[in-house]
């Protein structure tokens, strides 16, 4: 459902599922939190997401507000349009860092 790897100092998270809801929310924020006391720099690419509901968005607000609390970073890369519009009509592109692809996603985590 996620896999993880590293990309220098970069935590990048790939979530395998359809759908983001609070079940995945809590096994992404898990393994971010198990990351925080070695990098501040997460990349979570959510391509294969086809729906976030209000759960899986929940989860990713706490998960931004935990990463920020800690001075990170968290760049969500390779949202599908409809995705992306569901960001855009509850304003949460405002909050979040979103990137098209992986290299622009590490472009900008670099810059911290």
């Amino acid at each position: 459902m996620v896999s993880t790897e590293e990309v220098g100092d970069i935590f990048v998270l790939r979530v395998d599922a359809v759908r983001l809801d609070s079940a995945v929310g809590t096994i992404i924020r898990n393994a971010v939190v198990s990351k925080l006391d070695l990098t501040q720099k997460f990349a979570l690419d959510i391509g294969a997401v086809k729906l976030v509901d209000s759960g899986g968005l929940g989860s990713l607000v706490a998960l931004l507000k935990n990463i920020t609390n800690h001075q990170g970073k968290l760049a969500l890369v390779g949202m599908n349009k409809s995705v992306r519009m569901m960001f855009e009509l509850s304003r949460m592109d405002r909050q979040f860092s979103l990137l098209e692809d992986m290299p622009k996603a590490v472009a900008f985590l670099q810059q911290a």
